[in-house]
């Protein structure tokens, strides 16, 4: 027996992985009022009411990818951006955790990454809502790229 072994005696077990699965309507029930808090608070211009309906109109639309863990959920939506574009691309809609989850969140652009090659899509639009780290989301999904985007606004 090594002098490990005998300092701590009871090995443990690793921490298993935590399961991603899509997002269903009980899920609003049992994690909405964070979620709600979240999305309300990027978009003023919303009430409660209309944020339920419009993530409740999403759960099971097949354009979108809605994924939930115990503490993290993220929304992805397939856009045909351009009629004359060959492949759509995929836009993170969000990224949510709770303090202290954003490993656990990050899990995400793994799923994200893998849809978006089944969806035919060329591109995923990452890191405009997220509480996930630039770093994490290039772990998961390699080089990340920039472009400037110019754009006027209507009054």
């Amino acid at each position: 027996m090594s002098v490990t072994d005998a300092q701590n005696p009871v090995q443990q077990a690793p921490k298993p992985a935590a399961e991603i699965r899509r997002f269903q309507i009980p899920d609003m029930d049992r994690h909405g009022k964070w979620i709600l808090e979240r999305l309300l608070a990027a978009y003023p211009h919303l009430d409660q009411r209309t944020a339920i309906g419009w993530l409740r109109g999403l759960i099971y639309n097949n354009d979108c990818l809605f994924l939930y863990q115990e503490h993290s959920v993220a929304l992805a939506q397939v856009e045909r951006v351009h009629t004359l574009s060959p492949r759509p691309l995929v836009r993170e809609r969000f990224v949510f955790c709770q303090p202290g989850f954003e490993d656990e969140a990050a899990e995400f652009y793994t799923k994200i990454g893998q849809w978006a090659k089944h969806q035919s899509c060329s591109i995923i639009i990452v890191l405009e809502l997220s509480d996930v780290p630039e770093p994490k989301v290039r772990a998961k999904l390699g080089r990340l790229f920039e472009r400037p985007q110019k754009f006027a606004k209507v009054e």
